[in-house]
């Protein structure tokens, strides 16, 4: 499920690159001058604590693991692969119910 890059982040970073300051959202008037800006998606908003800036970029501090984000408006495509996905965990749930009973 591929996550679409909308949501503003301007920021700042000490020396060390380690982000100081944040104003991030889908459509964001900054007031005050920021040093950074990127285009980034939900999950990268939602875990921006473990990520820096490094020759001008954001990168994703080593050994960090990010937390998944739902899409809170999921088109029909991604609905439908979202029911697959439920129906087949469903069908084996009911094998497994069915062979236990069996046996």
């Amino acid at each position: 499920m591929a996550l679409v890059n909308d949501i503003q982040l301007y920021c700042d970073a000490d020396e060390n690159g380690r982000i100081t300051e944040i104003l991030s959202g889908p459509t964001v008037r900054p007031t005050k001058q920021f040093k950074y800006f990127f285009l980034i998606d939900k999950k990268t908003e939602v875990n921006l604590d473990k990520f820096y800036i490094k020759d001008g970029e954001l990168e994703q501090i080593e050994g960090t693991t990010l937390i998944s984000v739902v899409i809170e408006n999921p088109t029909q495509e991604q609905q439908l692969e979202d029911m697959k996905k439920r129906m087949e965990e469903m069908e084996k749930m009911l094998e497994l119910a069915i062979s236990s009973k069996e046996s």
